[in-house]
């Protein structure tokens, strides 16, 4: 494995990814972005060259992982469950807790991405601010500005603003029961068992136009908040991906209860000083516990990603952006991570009841 990854850092020189529309870029295909460093894990969703010489080392640091061939289903939708030449090694049964690091035919990297940036009492910060640091036991020990009652009022908001956004066999739909709309659903019934009221708006915001989808989830969460004043928290569902120069697609995945489950990545938005978001400290001190309270479930998440992005986050003091794997993972590893994140949300929030 070491020296497949040697040889992966020699050659790969840049990395491409597929990343969210930002409402500051000019129009742009599926094919062509705006060029940012490769180590930076912004939502992604959309073709993002990403040109970046100096780090290929970076490539190198990566966990175990397993090159596996693509998932394909003649109904275009992946398979329910791994077939066995990607859910076995070549030493034999898969372990409960980790991937086989056997290499496979194909073009597609399973990989845990669950370190990186800096450890922090046992979670991993990645901090792309201008000037900000974070300090995990700090805002751990600040309870979140937020309300949470169990009477039935609606507490969380869940939306996409790349509501299209697929996973493996399929990568873009409209149907709900397909896209990222199924892991908020999955999110939803954890909270509903809870006792936490929900809202789960599916609104299309990224067809048949990415431009403007920013402004026009912005829209839907502002028409939420007036409807549902009690709301407290709104979370943002997305899907990501990661594409090497050389097409190698990265499947963040962590083996959970012996079941795959694809990484989830909280992302915290920060002011630079330029973006008219003064509350982004509030949502961070959300972001840290559900950070912390994902380590029950061994891998699940990927390094908090701390960045100087709104990302529609200014709304409340509990906004965060969330991308459950990419594009390769499957359906089901997407929503068995949807409904893990939502028994760690429900019980975050349960005791700030």
């Amino acid at each position: 494995m070491g020296k497949y990854l040697r040889t992966a850092g020699t050659a790969l020189l840049a990395i491409f990814s597929f990343a969210c529309v930002f409402s500051r870029l000019p129009e742009f295909s599926a094919q062509q972005a705006a060029v940012a460093a490769a180590d930076t894990a912004l939502p992604l969703g959309f073709y993002h060259e990403v040109v970046n010489p100096n780090e290929p080392e970076a490539l190198n640091s990566l966990p175990q992982s397993v090159y596996i061939p693509p998932v394909s289903s003649n109904s275009g939708v992946s398979s329910t469950e791994p077939s066995s030449a990607t859910a076995e090694s070549s030493s034999g049964s898969l372990p409960s807790d980790s991937l086989s690091d056997s290499l496979l035919d194909g073009n597609i990297l399973e990989t845990d991405l669950s370190q990186g940036g800096t450890e922090q009492d046992g979670i991993f910060i990645k901090n792309a601010t201008s000037g900000h640091s974070v300090d995990a036991a700090d805002v751990l020990s600040q309870t979140p500005p937020l309300e949470i009652h169990k009477d039935g009022s609606p507490m969380v908001l869940i939306y996409h603003t790349h509501t299209c956004e697929a996973y493996a066999g399929v990568t873009s739909s409209d149907d709900p029961s397909l896209s990222v709309a199924a892991v908020g659903d999955a999110i939803a019934e954890e909270l509903k068992a809870a006792g936490i009221g929900v809202i789960h708006d599916t609104t299309i915001h990224d067809s048949p136009n990415y431009n403007g989808c920013y402004d026009r989830s912005c829209a839907t969460v502002q028409k939420n908040l007036a409807q549902y004043p009690s709301i407290q928290v709104t979370l943002d569902i997305h899907r990501d991906s990661m594409t090497t120069k050389d097409g190698i697609r990265y499947k963040p995945t962590a083996i959970i209860n012996g079941k795959r489950a694809a990484q989830v990545m909280i992302i915290s938005g920060c002011d630079d000083g330029t973006l008219d978001f003064p509350n982004w400290a509030e949502n961070l001190k959300l972001a840290v516990r559900l950070q912390s309270g994902g380590t029950q479930f061994s891998k699940l998440m990927r390094p908090l990603d701390f960045i100087d992005r709104r990302y529609n986050e200014e709304l409340t003091k509990g906004s965060l952006l969330c991308e459950f794997g990419t594009e390769v993972n499957t359906l089901d590893e997407a929503v068995y991570s949807g409904h893990l994140f939502g028994q760690v949300l429900s019980q975050e929030l349960s005791k700030l009841a």
